[in-house]
């Protein structure tokens, strides 16, 4: 298929997201597929943090659906921790052209956002952090620019959940690697989970091997079907 060419990441000959309800695909695929909100209603106004790991940031697409999902959850006073990473950062000029597609569904969203990555230095490498103030509490995303696998080694908490991301397989190898997967699998909580759109034989075998048990789920659009992994 003919990819856009304001969609394409150079870096991997390969569309950042599909070009058709990419928002409401990574609302089924992450959010429900972990089952966010089973998550954060059974912990109850006690537990207020919550923190989620995600390889490949790209457009920052996931992270404006889950505020969008969460702003309309009904949820309130909670923390979201967002972890991480690009190695390949784009400007936040280009985010906002990418992202433009969204704007009838995500519009102020959009440019909330950009305005704040705007201000992060993305020649930098290492952390930089966004926090932001929504309807459902404080989200604070800390993105890590470099390298996926010293993201997860650099973090001190693990997480409990974490959206893989990053391109498939085939066209990113690096992002399902078995040592990545393993320091993922570790950074991760008893009981936490994680989610992916791939389905591939060796990315379920590796997510094994790091300690999850994983299923299929019903896909979205034209995917029959995604991944999803409890942690044992």
């Amino acid at each position: 298929m003919q990819i856009p060419p304001h969609l394409l990441n150079e870096q991997y000959d390969d569309r950042y997201f599909d070009v058709v309800n990419a928002i409401e695909e990574a609302k089924h695929i992450f959010f429900r597929g972990i089952g966010i909100m089973d998550i954060l209603s059974a912990a109850g106004q006690g537990r207020k943090e919550f923190r989620i790991g995600e390889t490949g940031f790209g457009t920052g697409r996931l992270l404006i659906a889950l505020m969008d999902f969460l702003d309309k959850s009904g949820i309130t006073n909670r923390a979201i921790i967002y972890n991480s990473v690009e190695l390949h950062p784009i400007t936040s000029d280009r985010m906002a052209s990418i992202l433009e597609g969204f704007r009838a569904e995500v519009g102020p969203l959009i440019d909330l956002f950009v305005r704040a990555y705007n201000r992060v230095e993305i020649s930098r490498p290492g952390w930089h952090q966004v926090q932001l103030i929504r309807p459902f509490g404080i989200l604070t995303l800390n993105l890590w620019i470099g390298e996926a696998l010293e993201m997860v080694r650099a973090l001190t908490i693990p997480c409990d959940a974490w959206f893989l991301d990053g391109h498939g397989p085939k066209k990113n190898p690096d992002i399902w690697r078995r040592e990545l997967l393993m320091a993922i699998g570790e950074k991760t909580v008893t009981g936490g989970s994680c989610a992916t759109y791939t389905v591939a034989g060796a990315v379920r075998r590796r997510l094994v091997a790091a300690g999850f048990s994983v299923e299929q789920r019903p896909g979205f659009g034209g995917k029959k079907a995604v991944l999803k992994g409890l942690k044992l």
